[in-house]
């Protein structure tokens, strides 16, 4: 989500939010690229002999610990950095408001 200066103010005075649709984009790049991360990691381990020795409860157990690590730990970053956004952005827009005049009278 992301205001433009075009967009009218909503009923407290100040611009709300605006849907742009392209987090639903991000977001499938995102997804993509944490599979594709997990699968060359897998695909790494099993080249350099990570699997000898490995019964298959173990290469299952490696392959879904490595893949819900990543998804774990791209997914709270994500979450993280669109929560910084979300509301760093309106508090900076309501810090502009305030000192309007101000940058006015330099």
């Amino acid at each position: 989500m992301s205001t433009t200066p075009d967009h009218p103010p909503g009923p407290s005075g100040q611009q709300e939010p605006v849907e742009t649709g392209l987090s639903r984009i991000s977001l499938g790049k995102i997804i993509g690229g944490t599979a594709a991360l997990a699968v060359l990691t897998v695909m790494g381990t099993y080249i350099f002999g990570g699997f000898n020795g490995l019964s298959a409860g173990g290469a299952m157990a490696l392959i879904l610990g490595v893949t819900l690590s990543y998804a774990l730990g791209v997914g709270l970053m994500v979450a993280i950095f669109h929560s910084n956004r979300f509301y760093d952005e309106s508090a900076h827009h309501a810090a502009l408001d305030h000192f309007k005049d101000r940058h006015k009278d330099i």
